[in-house]
C-alpha cells in the first residue's frame, strides 16, 4: 500500500478482515446469497467500520456497497462458486 494515512490503513484493514472471512457455502452446502446469515452478518459488519476523524466517526459503507464487496471479494476468490459468478453478471 503506498499511502501513508493511519486512518485510511485502518479502514483499509478492518473491511479486509471481514471480506477475508466469509464463508462462500452455508453450512448445508449450497452457495451463501443475500438473505442468508453469513451474507446478512457479513453485510452488518461492513457497515459498521468506520472512520474515525477526530471530529466524529463516519460510517462510509452503506447497504449496496456492503453487497458489492460481498459479491466482488466471492467472486474474485480463486475458485468462485458458479452460482456467485451468475449472481454478479445478473446485477452489473
Amino acid at each position: 500500500m503506498l499511502s501513508k494515512s493511519k486512518t485510511f490503513k485502518s479502514f483499509k484493514e478492518s473491511i479486509d478482515s471481514i471480506l477475508s472471512k466469509i464463508h462462500q457455502k452455508t453450512i448445508d452446502g449450497r452457495a451463501i446469497n443475500p438473505g442468508d446469515d453469513e451474507w446478512n452478518t457479513s453485510r452488518e459488519r461492513l457497515m459498521k467500520v468506520k472512520v474515525e476523524t477526530g471530529i466524529m466517526d463516519i460510517f462510509p459503507i452503506n447497504w449496496q456497497l456492503a453487497d458489492h464487496l460481498i459479491i466482488d471479494e466471492l467472486t474474485s476468490r480463486d475458485k468462485p462458486h458458479p452460482e456467485h459468478i451468475e449472481f454478479a453478471k445478473e446485477r452489473n
